[in-house]
């Protein structure tokens, strides 16, 4: 997320054809590396019984009672939520709304069918935060990025729960995907991966053909890792390193291409 706000600054930049603040972008990038830890501690804190239950999270700081008693956690995410915020409304007040949704989104409605869809909107926010803050106009670019980050982490993450149905269901979580087999659930992935492609296409055909090509690729490569999930000659394992590598170098290179890739040309 930190990587994501930092790059949507840098890309604000650009926007504007305005020359680099060193000390603006690492502010920004601290307050959303704060805000981001201290909203990731809040949902911890929420899940932490439930946590305890699973084993691909029984060894988090809280289940694992590494850091006990459980409130100092609360305590600590706090901290580091209002001193994000802090950072973000000596920006604008554009920053600072951005990032209360984004806080918001991550702790309401905690494993229920609106989970991912809100920690979708969450995920967005750090994008949203460090483009306002450099540049508070909301162009048609920063939409679509949002939207684009939105739908990556609910494909993300419902993947992810496929790969560890088995310890999700015996934890009592019945929220989809879990209650489907893959196969049954492939057309709702297949769909969401035409649909980053769609939105890559159009974030990238406005700023070189060398993005635009570059972005083609890796969106066919995530749609690739993404036919993996029903793949039966592979065990669980392959299927989740092949489509999370995928996912991730989709993710990385749009970002990269908007922060990097301008300098370039």
């Amino acid at each position: 997320m930190t990587f994501m706000g930092f790059c949507a600054a840098l890309a604000a930049y650009h926007s504007l054809k305005q020359p680099f603040n060193p000390l603006d972008i690492l502010f920004i990038t601290s307050g959303i590396l704060l805000g981001a830890g201290g909203a990731n501690g809040l949902t911890n804190y929420l899940d932490r019984e439930l946590d305890k239950r699973m084993e691909r999270t029984k060894h988090r700081s809280l289940p694992s009672k590494r850091i006990s008693p459980h409130y100092l956690g609360l305590i600590w995410s706090l901290t580091l939520v209002v001193i994000g915020l802090s950072i973000a409304l000596s920006f604008n007040y554009y920053a600072f709304t951005a990032g209360i949704i984004g806080t918001l989104c991550s702790v309401i409605f905690r494993k229920t069918e609106l989970t991912h869809f809100l920690g979708g909107a969450s995920s967005a926010s750090p994008v949203i935060i460090g483009w306002v803050a450099i540049n508070p106009n909301f162009t048609i670019t920063i939409i679509l990025v949002s939207l684009f980050v939105m739908l990556w982490v609910i494909h993300h993450v419902w993947a992810i729960m496929l790969f560890y149905q088995s310890d999700y269901l015996q934890a009592g979580i019945q929220i989809f995907p879990l209650r489907s087999n893959r196969k049954s659930v492939m057309p709702v992935f297949l769909f969401i991966a035409l649909v980053l492609i769609a939105l890559f296409i159009a974030i990238t055909i406005n700023l070189s053909m060398v993005s635009l090509v570059i972005g083609i690729l890796l969106a066919l490569y995530n749609f690739w890792g993404t036919l993996q999930l029903n793949n039966s000659q592979l065990t669980n394992s392959i299927q989740r390193r092949r489509f999370k590598t995928a996912s991730y170098t989709l993710l990385t290179g749009l970002f990269s291409i908007l922060a990097f890739l301008p300098i370039l040309y």
